[in-house]
């Protein structure tokens, strides 16, 4: 089995460090960094800390401000 992503981005790098065989379409002719950011919504976060990675999520992200 074979996944197929439309556009590259952060789900081609995770199928790849899991091992997944995968293959990507995008339309542009060169990958090159854009500097943007990934977005945790809130019920994602909360889960996350309740797994116990909030130490690791606050060395590698950026909390949001009101």
């Amino acid at each position: 089995m074979m996944v197929l992503i439309a556009g590259s981005g952060i789900a081609g790098l995770t199928l790849h460090q899991m091992g997944i065989p995968f293959r990507i379409f995008e339309s542009v002719k060169e990958v090159r960094p854009l500097g943007v950011g990934i977005n945790i919504q809130p019920n994602a976060v909360r889960e996350l800390f309740e797994l116990g990675l909030e130490n690791i999520l606050d060395r590698c992200g950026v909390r949001t401000q009101e």
